[in-house]
């Protein structure tokens, strides 16, 4: 178990992620008397220290500046590096600038009256010599503050729920950028409803919707509960909100032929939709979506490509065992595992084969295999239609229980 050392106290980290309401006295008096606070993930001394950050009523725990690697494998805190700046990063649509997140979509943040609102896409202007810098879609950035915040890695034990979701992005990208604009005011993160802060819960969401008015657009990111057609297109319901969001027919179409696999967890126990939302202010008030991506997980919100994918995630949390799930937002690399096991040495690659027999799926796994072996990667594969998952023998971990 990871611990926090909040002043003098130790405290469970995965408790203060998830309930952040709870430890708020000791965050504000750690920040006001230490400045920081320090995480007990490793043997390493000093502890890598932890920004207290302050969000309206409770206070939330971020990575120190510059100290990702000081962190062990496993800990929420620990992060892949972003390449440093350079001519071919700038250039990148996920880059850091002056140490905070610097994110071009490939969407409007502005409503104009003369565009249509289903109309988001960048419309080239013109013909340029000059390298411009790439945009990303709605997915990439969903999967990019996931990755960022620390949410595609499993530590081997403990839980994990929206709160800790929704505290972990909020802190990570309070100070982000997005389309060169601030993202506070811009991004809403869904709060897990909370009755005891009901009012400050809908307050913010409520100012935040006012802030949009008339001419901005919104990302909002949360959980599906359910989704269904309307008169006009179609809607959705987020489990942190009673609201409906309401789309045009084609948003609407586009979403189903699109993530439909992460479409098909809702209303399982076992898998969860997590969606990003651009929404803009209706002339009658109403929240409309005009664009939307969505993302299967599992229970502990670990990004799934599919429910294969789901149970190998959840036969390695019930086996205790530490993996990160690699994210494909940037395809520099020369494969995109499925999941990474990191608690051996050397990391082992985890791929589940879930339709073999198709010759253009087998070919690609193929040239997997021969990249992993020339590279001298272990890695082992689940045939999810050959046989059971409990045929698969792991690796021993080297981690201290």
């Amino acid at each position: 178990m990871i611990t926090v050392r909040i002043g003098g106290n130790e405290f469970p980290l995965e408790d203060v992620l998830e309930e952040p309401g709870r430890y708020a006295r000791q965050l504000e008096r750690a920040k006001t008397v230490q400045g920081f606070a320090e995480c007990g993930c490793g043997s390493r001394r000093p502890r890598p220290k932890l920004v207290i950050r302050r969000h309206r009523d409770i206070f939330l725990l971020a990575r120190w500046p510059e100290q990702a690697h000081l962190h062990a494998e496993g800990c929420p805190f620990n992060r892949q590096a972003l390449a440093k700046s350079g001519a071919g990063d700038n250039l990148d649509p996920f880059r850091m600038k002056e140490g905070h997140h610097d994110i071009r979509l490939d969407a409007s943040l502005s409503v104009s009256a003369h565009t249509p609102a289903t109309s988001v896409r960048r419309a080239t202007t013109g013909l340029s010599t000059k390298p411009q810098r790439r945009s990303a879609g709605l997915l990439a950035f969903l999967e990019y503050a996931w990755e960022q915040a620390g949410l595609n890695v499993w530590p081997g034990t403990g839980s994990r729920g929206w709160n800790a979701c929704w505290s972990q992005l909020t802190a990570e990208l309070a100070d982000c950028r997005i389309n060169g604009k601030p993202a506070d005011g811009l991004l809403h993160v869904m709060q897990r409803w909370d009755q005891d802060r009901k009012t400050e819960i809908l307050a913010e969401f409520e100012a935040w919707q006012a802030r949009l008015a008339p001419t901005k657009r919104g990302i909002v990111i949360g959980e599906i509960v359910s989704h269904g057609p309307t008169q006009y297109g179609g809607k959705i319901v987020l489990r942190q909100s009673t609201q409906r969001f309401f789309m045009p027919a084609d948003i609407y179409a586009r979403l189903q032929a699109s993530f439909g696999g992460a479409l098909s967890a809702i209303g399982k126990d076992d898998q969860r939709c997590v969606a990003v939302l651009l929404v803009e202010r209706s002339k009658g008030g109403y929240l409309t979506v005009v664009d939307v991506a969505a993302m299967l997980a599992n229970r502990q919100f670990l990004p799934c490509d599919s429910s294969y994918e789901v149970t190998m995630a959840d036969h390695l949390v019930g086996q205790q065992r530490a993996f990160r799930k690699p994210l494909r937002h940037i395809g520099r690399a020369a494969t995109h595992p499925d999941f990474i096991l990191t608690d051996v040495a050397p990391e082992v690659v985890i791929e589940v084969l879930g339709m073999t027999g198709d010759a253009d799926y087998d070919s690609r796994i193929a040239e997997k295999r021969a990249q992993y072996r020339a590279s001298g990667i272990p890695f082992l594969e689940w045939d999810a239609k050959a046989g059971p998952l409990a045929s698969v023998q792991l690796p021993t971990s080297n981690r201290k229980k």
